[in-house]
């Protein structure tokens, strides 16, 4: 996973692929030029980031010093993550989930008896006919496929799955999949895992 970032202090982050630029032609020039999976940007390059906001298709963490509600609001409105320089032990957490999610989807087919997937696409298909999922069904679909080794409890499927935004919502899509005849294990204490697919 390679990360962009133009703060004003270096972290301690070396266990990723990690540029650090300082000033603003070279933050034009990677930006508008290279690829990242991830930028991480200090607040105060905000207006510099606006300008280039429309050309950027990665993962935008922006660090403060603090996070008032207007920063906050600010960051979404262009970006993904808002963090503080204190949360840094967040920042890190995030960025391993970040690369665990980058790697994931590499795969891009899951396939098994009659069911396919592509990650690709986000298409389900089963017995090769595509399959109409709601958004949040597909990202649910896509989370349990990428953890297919580990139980994920509703909190964890909450953390991974961006536009699913209650336990009960969860609950709800779990049941939709389950009709679709995706057999979805639940362990009490442990999550939902797919257990057999089709």
């Amino acid at each position: 996973m390679k990360i962009l970032c133009y703060l004003k202090y270096e972290l301690n982050i070396e266990k990723f692929d990690v540029i650090y630029i300082k000033n603003e032609n070279e933050f034009y020039d990677r930006i508008l030029n290279k690829k990242y999976d991830v930028i991480i940007l200090d607040f105060d390059f905000y207006p510099e980031f606006i300008n280039v906001k429309n050309y950027v298709k990665s993962t935008v963490v922006f660090l403060c010093s603090y996070c008032d509600d207007f920063i906050f609001k600010k960051v979404l409105e262009v970006g993904d993550y808002c963090y503080t320089y204190e949360e840094y032990e967040k920042l890190l957490l995030r960025l391993k989930y970040l690369q665990k999610k980058f790697i994931n989807s590499k795969t891009t087919v899951y396939k098994k008896d009659n069911f396919l997937y592509n990650f690709s696409t986000n298409t389900l298909y089963i017995d090769l006919k595509p399959v109409k999922l709601s958004n949040g069904e597909n990202e649910l679909l896509k989370t349990l496929i990428k953890n297919k080794k580990t139980y994920l409890t509703k909190e964890d499927i909450l953390m991974e799955c961006d536009g699913i935004e209650s336990i009960d919502s969860v609950k709800v899509l779990i049941s939709r999949l389950r009709k679709l005849g995706i057999q979805i294990e639940n362990q009490k204490n442990l999550g939902y895992k797919i257990k057999e697919l089709l």
